[in-house]
């Protein structure tokens, strides 16, 4: 199993890449300066994605650190996500309950938010799978990497809609830490495991 400094390398190693790529494709004029920056920006995204698979190690710092990070930033995500979409959610309180639903709607954006904290305090050490299993997958990677684009589009969206450039964002912050992802796999030396399973299928079916 690789360390948590390597996977820090091979995480910024690819953002690298990531970044090298981009700037290329902008200096021979086939995109603008403005996924470029994107791309620059999204480095944190990349790490995270490098990092995430090793949250099931009890003995790895993503562990010891996700414990105690990811409770305070779910019910961040979801208080910030709340209050955003306050007004919405006081007008469903209201045709829920025939009352005007501003102090209710508080109450359900501030009880969303403990409600986080609490379950993913409570569920993260519970919840954690053997070493190397569920979060070592390309599947569980690409799930979360969706969620991320998904939260970021909650975040950046206006009154409930998303544009392009709030698009655009989500795209690229999802695609970081799917790379970042990918890098971890890399390092841990799972492609090629991957790679021998899809041969070995190959092989069987044409036999077959």
């Amino acid at each position: 199993m690789s360390g948590f400094e390597t996977h820090l390398r091979w995480g910024l190693a690819t953002h690298a890449v990531l970044v090298a790529a981009t700037a290329s494709a902008y200096l021979l004029g086939a995109c603008s300066l403005g996924p470029l920056a994107l791309v620059c920006v999204s480095l944190p995204a990349t790490l995270a994605g490098a990092l995430f698979p090793d949250l099931d190690h009890q003995a790895s710092i993503p562990h010891r650190y996700g414990a105690d990070v990811c409770p305070v930033l779910v019910a961040a995500v979801a208080l910030v996500v709340g209050l955003r979409y306050r007004p919405a959610i006081a007008a469903t309180v209201t045709r829920a309950t025939g009352r005007p639903g501003a102090f209710l709607g508080g109450v359900v954006v501030a009880s969303l938010a403990w409600s986080a904290w609490v379950g993913t305090r409570r569920l993260f050490p519970v919840l954690r799978p053997t070493h190397r299993t569920v979060t070592h997958r390309l599947s569980t990677g690409v799930v979360v990497a969706l969620c991320v684009g998904a939260v970021v589009s909650l975040l950046l969206g206006t009154d409930g809609s998303v544009g392009a450039p709030v698009r655009a964002v989500a795209l690229t912050e999802s695609a970081a830490f799917l790379l970042g992802f990918l890098s971890h796999l890399g390092a841990d030396g799972l492609h090629r495991e991957y790679s021998e399973r899809v041969r070995a299928l190959v092989w069987r079916r044409s036999d077959a």
